[in-house]
């Protein structure tokens, strides 16, 4: 467990603000490089994944635990399962040591509007037809950023699936607020393009010493 982390997202939570982290493990490595096509200096970026948070929630082990909807791909050789897609999950799962940086986004919503939104969220979680997390379209979102074409339709483009910046970015133009600027397709969003929107007025970093 990551315990600075966890204590950076309780101190900056809000229901509806925008999460990201940076993993060091091979996936998130792979991530962070293909965004630095796209980064100011042209270096990796620290950011791997995005989340959406939701409730804070107590129970019986720890009270005030938050959760978050996200898109991800998760196969526990452990528990024997495979999570795909749109989910509901605990925060801590992403609270690990091979996270070196995390970041908290907001904008100034009005309770309707984060109402809408996280109910918006949860409709995706749990609709039959569930949207599963594109592996297909990391390599067209990397390729869009080699070839310049972020702007047009990622070329492994899957109605049934959605990246995780891109659902948070769903999630978003549901209320009509779109967080990311500068001409992206839905299709081609990455946890780097929101760290770069100039549109929220909300922005907390931590970073390993």
């Amino acid at each position: 467990m990551n315990q600075p982390l966890l204590s950076f997202f309780n101190q900056h939570y809000a229901p509806g603000r925008v999460g990201l982290i940076g993993q060091d493990d091979l996936k998130g490595r792979l991530i962070r490089d293909a965004e630095a096509g796209i980064t100011p200096d042209h270096k990796p970026s620290k950011w791997s994944h995005t989340f959406l948070l939701a409730e804070r929630r107590a129970d019986g082990r720890n009270d005030g635990r938050i959760y978050i909807f996200e898109s991800d791909l998760r196969v526990s050789v452990d528990d024997w399962e495979v999570q795909n897609g749109v989910m509901e999950s605990r925060l801590v799962k992403w609270c690990l040591d091979n996270v070196s940086h995390g970041c908290v986004l907001g904008m100034n919503l009005s309770t309707a509007e984060t109402t809408t939104l996280l109910t918006q969220a949860l409709s995706y979680a749990y609709d039959e037809e569930h949207l599963r997390y594109p592996v297909g379209e990391l390599f067209g979102t990397l390729w869009a950023i080699i070839t310049r074409r972020l702007a047009k339709k990622n070329i492994f483009d899957d109605k049934h699936a959605v990246q995780c910046a891109t659902f948070v970015r769903m999630c978003y133009q549901a209320i009509g607020h779109d967080p990311v600027t500068g001409g992206v397709h839905l299709t081609n969003t990455s946890p780097e393009s929101f760290y770069q929107s100039p549109l929220f007025t909300f922005r907390k970093e931590w970073h390993r010493p």
